[in-house]
């Protein structure tokens, strides 16, 4: 799949048990690679690292993996 980044930029996330995380403020890539490895939420005050294998669906939003309890 290819997408342009940043079509990214802004979107929602949520987690996979239904909760709002925050939203896309960066992005990180492995230039050596190509591939994604941390989205940074924008909290408020705040900025929070996912990592981009926790990301199990883009499209109207993002959905990421939710932390086992």
């Amino acid at each position: 799949m290819v997408m342009r980044l940043s079509k990214l930029y802004g979107k929602q996330i949520y987690n996979t048990k239904g909760y709002y995380v925050g939203y896309v403020d960066e992005i990180l890539i492995e230039i050596d690679r190509g591939q994604g490895k941390v989205l940074a939420l924008g909290l408020p005050g705040e900025k929070v690292g996912v990592p981009y294998n926790r990301v199990t669906a883009i499209g109207d939003i993002i959905l990421v993996k939710a932390k086992e309890e």
